[in-house]
């Protein structure tokens, strides 16, 4: 539909609005625009005068167990100057060099599946997966990630029985998962109501392996497992426990994570490759690397460059060594980097290099 409208009905409207420019900057310098009870005053201080309302008050005779705060208001905290220029709050490591799709990892008996999901979304699918194949769960837990099978035939003839366990965790980083499984054998099946102790190891690491295969092949031809409509909600509170966390020591950093110190020395050894830090020692038995190191380039295009830095017009790289200890502890694998010898910079170095194996180990 066209509009046509009046000429001298289009000129009124001209003549009217410069008359409401020529009056704007008689009032730019009152507050009827920006003052406190201007019409476009400034309102982002305005949440410090909310009220706090009662909390709500379910009667007796009904439920109240849903009812949780969801915004907690803390109390006010006010550092003095002294704690916050000894604890500078630092933001977040930027993730990147994550694992797309579903990768199956394999190193030194241990197995496990990477995916690049939530918990909460890998749950109902591995759940399918079970569901599809014609086994039938014994036991889920969605909240411990937990699900085993029923016990069945090792296969067409064979007199003993399988049963599996699959675990699903949150993965190194935020929005990632692993699935673990777990493989018994038994000559008959125990009796109903016995107890089912798990080994540690699995009794046959070709079958935990062939299942995880079978799982990891599932997965990766479910392209609708990263839709957040069809995620459990009770899995996904595994979300928040992710197993690589930096964390910050009296004078240094040092990362943490929840793998086992065998796993953890493999995979810190494949982060400093992919951030292209030269490895001069590798013990697998200390725990332990050697590299030079001169520094993250923080202004590199892509994670994992490193800038060689240059003294006046000499190609000589000011690399110092720097040694990575993998200490275990009973809650946790510890990773810790020390400049050897004495460095101007030895800290700032130490805190570079423990973001870039944060970074790029998955």
């Amino acid at each position: 539909m066209i509009m046509i409208m009046d000429t001298g009905k289009r000129m009124g409207i001209l003549n009217k609005a410069g008359l409401l420019v020529l009056a704007l900057p008689g009032l730019s310098g009152c507050s009827f625009l920006v003052g406190d009870d201007g019409l476009f005053r400034d309102r982002q201080a305005d949440y410090l005068e909310a009220p706090i309302e009662p909390q709500m008050r379910v009667p007796e005779t009904l439920d109240s167990y849903t009812l949780d705060q969801l915004y907690v208001v803390p109390e006010q905290v006010i550092p003095s100057e002294e704690d916050f220029a000894r604890n500078v709050p630092r933001p977040k490591p930027l993730e990147s060099n994550r694992p797309e799709g579903v990768v199956l990892r394999r190193y030194s008996g241990e197995n496990w599946i990477v995916i690049a999901a939530s918990p909460g979304q890998v749950w109902p699918r591995v759940r399918e997966f079970w569901a599809q194949s014609g086994v039938n769960l014994d036991y889920e837990n969605p909240i411990d990630g937990v699900m085993e099978t029923e016990w069945m035939r090792s296969g067409p003839g064979a007199e003993g029985y399988d049963k599996f366990r699959i675990r699903i965790e949150s993965g190194l980083h935020s929005g990632s998962s692993e699935v673990i499984v777990t493989h018994m054998a038994r000559d008959a099946i125990p009796e109903a109501g016995s107890l089912v102790t798990w080994p540690a190891m699995s009794d046959s690491e070709d079958r935990e392996f062939a299942r995880l295969q079978e799982v990891s092949q599932y997965l990766a031809d479910r392209t609708d497992i990263y839709s957040s409509s069809s995620a459990s909600l009770l899995a996904g509170s595994l979300s928040g426990e992710q197993k690589a966390n930096i964390l910050d020591t009296e004078n240094s950093q040092r990362l943490e994570l929840r793998i086992t110190a065998t796993r953890a020395w493999a995979q810190v050894g494949q982060a400093l490759e992919r951030g292209e830090v030269e490895i001069v020692t590798r013990d697998a038995d200390g725990f332990l690397f050697d590299v030079e190191f001169s520094g993250l380039d923080l202004e590199a295009d892509r994670p994992g460059f490193f800038s060689r830095v240059f003294n006046d017009d000499e190609a000589t790289s000011l690399s110092v060594p720097v040694r990575i200890q993998i200490e275990e502890t009973d809650s946790a694998v510890h990773v810790n980097a020390r400049v050897l010898g004495e460095v101007e910079n030895g800290a700032q170095l130490e805190a570079e290099l423990i973001q870039l194996i944060y970074n790029n180990i998955g």
